[in-house]
């Protein structure tokens, strides 16, 4: 997870492009799309922004973003199918856990996948899991794809509503007010995962 320095200077480096006429819309999508295999939150962020700023618009933006997002996590998936027949890969991925992915998983997909795509840290463990217990791949898909679209959407609209009212209230530059509470969450996630319990899902003894 990215601090919130480190996320302001990409999301500067990002506007300093787009203002100096580096960048048309396909080629936006592009780096917005391969941003989210490394940071999520900064693509999501930068999305945002550059929607509101017009360098593009908002159904290719959130198509851009959420589209990179899912093609890393079905990517989760091919690494759990590949720790089935990799033995490096599957004393990292696998380990004695098949029997209790097979229990929690198959019969609770649905809500697996959304819950992992929601609460930090459970992403990795729940989709790898998905792969090298074979959960089918069509099915598999589909879920995350529901799963990306309502996270994207989601946060779209929570930044644009908070950040329309800091851009109103203090005088803030709009592209820049709804980024801000996207990098705040970004920053604010590492904390709560050191303070929350331990999951359900974590890895077993």
């Amino acid at each position: 997870m990215l601090s919130l320095p480190d996320a302001w200077a990409g999301l500067s480096a990002w506007y300093g492009a787009v203002l100096a006429g580096m960048a048309a819309p396909w080629l936006i999508a592009t780096v917005l799309a391969l941003t989210t295999l490394l940071l999520e939150d900064l693509a999501i962020a930068a999305g945002v922004a550059l929607a509101t700023q017009g360098a593009i618009g908002w159904t290719l933006s959130m198509a851009a973003v959420g589209g990179g997002i899912a093609i890393g996590d079905i990517g989760l998936y091919a690494l759990g199918l590949g720790a089935t027949r990799i033995p490096w890969l599957h004393r990292r991925y696998v380990g004695q856990r098949r029997l209790w992915a097979q229990q929690q998983l198959l019969p609770r997909l649905p809500s697996a996948v959304l819950l992992a795509r929601v609460v930090p840290g459970l992403r990795l463990l729940t989709y790898t899991a998905c792969g090298f217990v074979r959960v089918p791949l069509g099915r598999f898909c589909a879920w995350v794809v529901l799963a990306v679209a309502l996270w994207t959407l989601g946060l779209y609209a929570l930044s644009v509503a908070i950040g329309q009212q800091i851009a109103q209230r203090l005088g803030v530059a709009p592209p820049v007010a709804v980024a801000l509470p996207i990098l705040v969450l970004a920053a604010a996630v590492p904390l709560w995962r050191r303070l929350r319990p331990a999951s359900a899902l974590s890895r077993p003894e």
